[in-house]
């Protein structure tokens, strides 16, 4: 027993005096048989240390394994911990056991870990006390994950998670709680290494993904890459984020060409440039040791540095020894506070620096804070840096806040194929006024995008010169707008080709809508419009001005006419047989007495005639018979012109009234005319979708109309109201309605619009560029350019249609309608005269006879007279023969209103004389 004491007190005095000359400290390494660089790495860590103080030397024991097995890993972790190093490296996270970390817990021997191990909780960190890990915490890398793809600068709202089968999901824990697993968020792709990546890159075209986040070891990325080349995954407006931390050396920068120009984006932890002052302020220093360009190798370097810079703190304190024991019959005191000491290494004190910039280990033993590098990893170009502080910075923003000296520092000299300007392909299709083939010129042949002519290529045009961009139109095959087809599941038209990424912007008459809106992105609107009906419009009828008579027809009107007479007939013969009728006797000029009656056929006919137009007569019947008869005149008269009046009435307003339709409430409710619109289109899913009772309605009779009342596209539904002569109404935009309607004189708006929607350009999910794209539209609608456009292509200034032409019904009477009213006063007025002259006439032939004086003398006599309007007396003779007398053969009359008696009878005699 002594004599062992005796060689224990030996022991110590020798490492005693080691301790103060030159201490040599063994510490023990695990690695798998592939790890054979790690190994490379982790001795190169050990020179350097070694070189920054003589009095401490680091002795490397590396121990192989070649699979994961508990009990292997138990015999060497004893055999290390027997052999007396202090402190155990490794083994990575290749391994599923935790032994080592259980035994160099129970040992007091410090345990380095340099790479990603699953988060432990707290009942199970007991067990782990002393085990330190270099590697940053995967929870702070899932957070940098997230808050990369939602800052501005990438903004992903939709996107697939390719993974390979043995990554660490934990890395993208904050993603998947960020979006939703479903068809509009993230959707999950998992891989297996030495798969057909292939059948990886199939589902996701498939799928129409053109976001796609990749996790999956450095040394197959290239060949997962490279397989989604066939699956046009690599076009300009593609994207790829690859989490690989040590993706900068896979080799993907062998892509670099002008035909790889999908935007990637790759993140590193950055490394550690020694400044000429000691500090991490100089970040652009772009030399990198090729000892330790992956990641682990970095990792391990830095667990050899922070081990190092601890012990030599703690093996200058009183009571430091080397461990000397054998597993599970002993514990190293010094190994808790070795561990304790790694804690509180500063990054900016550690000699020699840390390869990763901000390692600081915190109570757990874990590292929270650390420097994560975004970056094309084509060109190799930094292009933001995240920490858990700032988060998400522009680089270039560091470059600009760095000293006059970092910023001259050489750039990257390769150029950035995906950040070039490139050339979108617009998709669209054939519909006026939007976008139609250009007419070409007799001897004139357009080429590319002279072809075409329309609002859209107009707006095209003005847009490219304001967001700085170059295009081509490609017209879509199926020339559709772009619609659902719940049973293939697939969509057409332009918004398949901007699925497809064969498109990178759709512009026609194209509405938004949700539906839309979830698998393509819209810039603002530029236009706003509504729905309204289009409809045939009647040519005006032909101006009748009889058309007061139209009442009755013309049997009718005979047979009244028939009756006026027989009752004429009828009164006289009454009369005349009556003896009431019959006047008192008169003595006539022969000295006999004779009866007068009044009953002849002017004075009937002014009866009847009286009675019929309800203004009644002078003349009244006295007898009975004659009042029974005048009576059942008068019933008939009233009956005849009071059915007149009403049938006259209601035929005038019958063709306002009939059948007018001027709302969808009256489309709706009637079943003469037919309705309908684009099958598939805007304003089919407006009406199908709506919660609205009379949209619903109207919905339910256009799928019930036979034959089948949806259109192909705007011309054919113009073409059928044309073609159906107003049997037929089309529901359409209020623009292409206005287009329509400016150039076809026979068609019509029927009421005001509803329903309002939005034009827009449509644009691949996500695509960074929408957003110059909607810039473009407001600064074009500030500056007039939208309303000139509008004004340009759907205003019509060669209108042939007659604009005297009355558009809208007030309900009003025009001259037409009651000109025969005023053709029938005129004809009575030129009658009366006709009559009136002819009697006047025979007057003055009367008095010619009778007065034996020439007929034309007493014409003259006698019109002088009547031109003389003011005169209301007129002599018994007007007229006498003298030889002095007036020219004009009469006497001179003017005196004749205003002499007395006695002077006409002297003015006679003078004239008998």
């Amino acid at each position: 027993m002594h004599g062992l004491q005796l060689l224990v007190l030996l022991a110590l005095a020798l490492s005693s005096g080691a301790n103060e000359d030159n201490l040599v400290v063994k510490i023990g390494a695990i690695f798998f048989d592939t790890e054979l660089k790690l190994a490379e790495a982790f001795s190169a860590a050990l020179e350097e240390v070694n070189a920054v103080n003589g009095a401490l030397k680091l002795e490397a024991i590396k121990r192989y394994v070649t699979v994961d097995d508990s009990i292997v890993l138990q015999d060497i972790s004893c055999d290390l911990i027997g052999s007396g190093v202090a402190a155990i490296f490794g083994p990575s996270s290749k391994t599923n056991s935790d032994i080592v970390e259980v035994l160099c817990n129970m040992t007091g021997i410090p345990h380095l870990q340099f790479d990603w191990h699953p988060q432990q909780s707290s009942r199970e960190r007991i067990n782990h006390q002393l085990t330190v890990n270099v590697a940053p915490m995967e929870l702070f890398l899932s957070a940098a994950f997230s808050d990369i793809l939602a800052s501005k600068s990438f903004d992903w709202k939709s996107f697939t998670i390719a993974y390979e089968r043995s990554s660490h999901l934990i890395r993208l824990q904050h993603i998947l709680a960020w979006k939703q697993l479903h068809k509009a968020g993230i959707k999950m792709q998992e891989f297996e290494r030495g798969d057909d990546y292939r059948i990886l890159w199939k589902r996701i075209n498939d799928a129409r993904e053109k976001f796609v986040l990749l996790d999956c070891p450095s040394d197959i990325l290239v060949d997962v890459v490279n397989a989604s080349i066939g699956y046009n995954m690599t076009g300009s407006f593609n994207h790829l984020f690859l989490t690989n931390l040590d993706t900068h050396i896979s080799g993907i920068d062998q892509f670099y060409s002008r035909d790889f120009t999908v935007s990637v984006a790759a993140v590193r932890i950055r490394t550690y440039v020694p400044p000429p002052v000691h500090d991490e302020i100089d970040v652009f220093d772009n030399s990198v040791d090729t000892r330790f360009s992956s990641l682990e190798s970095q990792l391990i370097y830095d667990s050899v540095v922070l081990f190092y810079n601890a012990l030599l703190e703690i093996s200058q304190l009183p009571g430091f020894y080397i461990p000397n024991f054998s597993c599970g019959r002993g514990f190293w005191q010094p190994g808790p506070r070795l561990v304790e000491q790694m804690k509180q290494i500063s990054p900016k004190l550690a000699k020699p620096p840390f390869k990763t910039q901000r390692l600081q280990i915190n109570a757990e033993g874990q590292r929270e804070d650390f420097n994560l590098e975004v970056y094309n990893p084509i060109i190799d170009r930094v292009t933001h840096i995240w920490n858990k502080e700032f988060q998400l910075v522009d680089f270039e923003k560091l470059r600009e806040n760095s000293t006059q000296a970092l910023k001259q520092k050489r750039l990257q000299t390769k150029e950035d194929f995906s950040q070039k300007p490139i050339k979108y392909t617009v998709a669209t299709r054939v519909g006026k006024p939007y976008f139609s083939w250009r007419e070409e010129p007799e001897g004139v042949h357009f080429e590319g995008n002279e072809r075409f002519e329309g609002y859209a290529v107009d707006l095209i045009y003005l847009l490219a010169q304001e967001c700085k961009f170059d295009f081509n139109f490609e017209p879509v095959r199926d020339n559709k707008y772009g619609s659902y087809d719940a049973n293939t599941d697939e969509w057409d038209g332009i918004i398949r080709q901007l699925i497809d990424n064969n498109a990178q912007i759709g512009i026609c008459d194209l509405t938004i809508t949700q539906a839309r809106r979830s698998v393509v992105d819209f810039t603002v609107p530029f236009m706003q419009l509504g729905i309204s009906i289009l409809s045939y419009k009647e040519p005006p009828p032909k101006a009748d001005i009889y058309a007061f008579l139209n009442p009755y027809n013309a049997e009718v009107w005979l047979f009244v006419m028939i009756a006026m007479m027989i009752t004429a007939f009828a009164l006289i013969f009454t009369g005349r047989i009556d003896q009431f009728e019959w006047d008192q006797p008169v003595e006539n000029v022969n000295h006999e007495l004779e009866r007068q009656n009044i009953w002849h056929l002017s004075n009937t006919m002014w009866l009847v005639l009286g009675s019929i137009l309800n203004q009644g007569c002078d003349l009244l019947p006295r007898g009975v018979p004659m009042r029974l008869l005048t009576a059942f005149w008068w019933i008939f008269a009233l009956l005849i012109s009071q059915t007149y009046i009403a049938k006259l009435a209601a035929f005038i307003t019958s063709a306002k009234i009939a059948g007018d339709i001027g709302s969808l409430h009256d489309l709706v409710d009637q079943n003469k005319v037919q309705f309908g619109t684009i099958r598939g289109g805007a304003t089919s899913v407006y009406f199908s979708e709506s919660n609205d009772t009379e949209n619903r309605m109207a919905w339910n009779k256009m799928l019930s109309f036979k034959p089948d009342a949806f259109t192909k596209n705007n011309e054919e539904g113009v073409d059928r109201v044309k073609l159906s002569k107003g049997t037929y109404a089309f529901l359409m935009e209020t623009t292409n309605l206005q287009y329509y309607v400016e150039r076809n004189c026979e068609l019509t708006q029927i009421g005001e619009s509803f329903g309002e929607k939005h034009y827009g350009i449509a644009v691949p999910l996500n695509a960074d560029f929408r957003s110059n794209l909607s810039v473009g539209i407001l600064r074009l609608s500030e500056r007039g350019e939208l309303f000139k456009l509008r004004n340009k292509w759907f205003t019509s200034n060669e209108s042939i249609c007659d604009s005297n032409l009355p558009t809208i019904d007030d309900g009003q009477f025009d001259m037409d309608s009651l000109s025969g009213l005023f053709v029938v006063l005129i004809v009575g007025v030129i009658v009366g005269l006709v009559i009136g002259v002819a009697e006047f006439l025979w007057h003055v032939q009367r008095i010619s006879v009778k007065e034996k004086i020439p007929p034309m003398l007493a014409l003259k006599a006698e019109f002088y007279f009547v031109i003389r309007f003011w005169l209301t007396r007129k002599p018994l003779h007007t007229y006498r023969q003298s030889r002095d007398s007036t020219s004009t053969g009469y006497s001179s009359l003017e005196q004749i209103t205003s002499a007395s008696s006695a002077k006409k009878k002297k003015k006679t005699r003078r004239l008998e004389k």
